[in-house]
């Protein structure tokens, strides 16, 4: 178990990393769409926006998150939609709205500097790099 100050550590962080066979795991049993909760590395691994995950979370409800937290613990895969489905679904959601009002704002910024800005926050979160202009 984390004590207090792990937690507060791990939440103040801006992204989490998956391992290559987490990602391999969760893609295996949830499809491509848990491949939308953020962006591959180049080793197979993933980087999940913290904040995306927290407001997954908060959306759950203890009950259904204590449901997925068993679930993507188990090995099973189940059939019927379950709360870890629900969970990653909801990540995935989050970082799409996400990505959309950045599109939006940047399509609306008529300043080329905070466009190009905005541009380079978009291309870090959909690559996860910050590439020379």
């Amino acid at each position: 178990m984390l004590s207090f100050i792990q937690l507060l550590e791990e939440l103040s962080k801006d992204h989490i990393t998956l391992s290559p066979p987490e990602v391999q795991r969760l893609r295996h049993r949830f499809g491509d769409k848990a491949l939308q909760m953020g962006h591959l590395d180049e080793d197979g691994g993933m980087s999940i926006p913290v904040d995306s995950i927290v407001q997954a979370v908060q959306s759950l409800g203890s009950q259904r998150l204590s449901e997925a937290v068993e679930s993507l613990k188990s090995e099973q895969i189940a059939s019927i939609p379950t709360s870890a489905e629900a969970l990653v679904q909801r990540v995935a959601e989050i970082e799409k709205r996400k990505l959309g009002r950045m599109v939006e704002e940047l399509q609306s910024e008529p300043d080329d500097a905070k466009a190009h800005r905005q541009w380079k926050q978009i291309e870090r979160m959909i690559f996860g790099v910050d590439y020379p202009d």
